[in-house]
């Protein structure tokens, strides 16, 4: 059985996530503060940052991975 968390996801301006829960729960991710670390980087670059896609477990931008465990993890960080 193949388990899906994430419905849907769309890249927002100045760098939001918006992320769709198959919960029916939605998440606003400011990942701007992010941008400096090595690893998320690329997401600097609109392009890359416009192609987020998820298969309902990850949300890629190209190279760059977030599972939604770590998606979860990074809203609780913000509060």
């Amino acid at each position: 059985m193949e388990r899906r968390y994430i419905s849907a996801v769309k890249p927002l301006e100045p760098y939001i996530l918006q992320v769709d829960f198959v919960s029916g729960s939605r998440l606003f991710l400011n990942m701007k503060p992010y941008l400096d670390k090595l690893r998320f980087r690329p997401l600097a670059d609109l392009q890359t940052w416009n192609n987020a896609v998820t298969d309902g477990i990850f949300i890629r931008f190209g190279n760059v991975e977030l599972s939604h465990d770590e998606i979860l993890a990074m809203a609780e960080q913000e509060h």
